[in-house]
């Protein structure tokens, strides 16, 4: 099983890098560094103290979890 993939309903902590990120409509996509599944990322997921927007490419520490309609992440914080 590939790292990024985790359990259902159980958290993944990864890094990776924004692939692709809007600030007007508050989500976006992380890929993580082993190649693995991208994660779907939402403004409210970002850990507070952070600038609430991500920029293209920033390399990002998150959690990966199950969502209904595939992998999202959580607590991202840059790094």
């Amino acid at each position: 099983m590939n790292r990024s993939e985790g359990v259902k309903g159980v958290d993944v902590m990864v890094q990776g890098r924004v692939d692709w990120y809007s600030n007007n409509l508050g989500h976006g996509f992380i890929s993580s560094e082993d190649g693995g599944t991208k994660a779907f990322v939402r403004r409210k997921d970002i850990l507070t103290g952070e600038e609430e927007n991500l920029e293209n490419n920033d390399k990002v520490s998150y959690e990966v979890i199950h969502g209904t309609e595939g992998p999202e992440a959580r607590n991202v914080s840059r790094i």
